[in-house]
């Protein structure tokens, strides 16, 4: 190894670890200061607690937690149950169908990953339908928010499977929809699974969309629950810190477990046989 090379190495060692300390700190604070009483939360650093204060927990849980994480349940779970069925069956139909209207559809759809959300617009809309403040409101935006990023996935996919699969089906009387569900879909398990963990990190973590679009503190997912600790003129952080790592904690621990699917999903029909 020459000098050259082996001082590039230890540069982006450096680095490395520079970037995995910037990581690993907020983590770290956010984790110790859920431990602490309010007075020494407020200084935000990631010392250890004077005196553990497992209570913090509790309180986080009383504060109407259950009902905060039963909303998050069924919109995530609906939302993204819905991403997955619409955009499994919408990109089989652009892909099969290479048709100059399929392909112009299929770059307005993908216009979509890029375009920015317009909170009036959407609310306008949901107060038209008579759905602005309601779960299902909530829901039928996130399908159509995520969707060209899944639509984008599967079609992806999709363009690497056969064709000679569909004639065979054909052959054999599958045709419409039974065509998509007994040959297509078995063969779509590991982009399913890619698509389905990464919307449910994405649906789960929203923050700002469910602010503009929930006007009811009965009907808030988990993420908006840290306004209960939040008063005019005061800040309960440890408290905040708690309920963001209980918030976090079904994330990480569906990415743990799922983490060989992604990679699975994102590698599958990258190489052509």
């Amino acid at each position: 190894m020459s000098k050259k090379t082996k001082s590039i190495n230890i540069l982006l060692e450096f680095i490395l670890w520079i970037l995995s300390i910037v990581t690993i700190y907020p983590i770290l604070m956010v984790v110790m200061t859920s431990f602490k009483t309010k007075g020494e939360a407020s200084y935000l650093n990631a010392s250890l607690p004077t005196n553990w204060q497992f209570a913090n927990y509790m309180t986080v849980f009383d504060n109407n937690f259950l009902q905060s994480f039963g909303n998050s349940i069924f919109i995530t779970g609906l939302g993204v149950l819905l991403i997955l069925i619409f955009s499994s069956i919408l990109s089989y139909v652009l892909t099969r169908r290479d048709t100059k209207e399929c392909r112009i559809m299929y770059k307005v759809i993908s216009f979509g990953i890029i375009a920015p959300f317009a909170a009036l617009p959407t609310i306008q809309l949901l107060r038209g339908v008579h759905l602005y403040g309601s779960r299902i409101g909530l829901v039928l935006v996130y399908s159509a928010l995520y969707m060209p990023f899944s639509v984008m996935m599967f079609s992806s996919f999709i363009k690497e499977i056969p064709r000679e699969l569909d004639e065979a089906a054909v052959v054999d009387g599958a045709i419409g929809f039974k065509l998509f569900t007994k040959t297509i879909l078995p063969l779509l398990k590991p982009v399913i699974a890619t698509t389905g963990v990464l919307n449910f990190m994405w649906v789960w973590n929203e923050l700002q969309i469910p602010m503009y679009l929930l006007n009811s503190s009965s009907k808030w997912t988990l993420p908006l629950s840290v306004y209960n600790f939040f008063g005019q003129y005061s800040r309960s952080w440890n408290l905040v810190c708690a309920d963001v790592v209980m918030v976090s904690i079904p994330v990480v621990l569906v990415y743990i477990f799922a983490q060989k699917y992604i990679i699975a999903g994102m590698t599958a029909g990258a190489v052509k046989g």
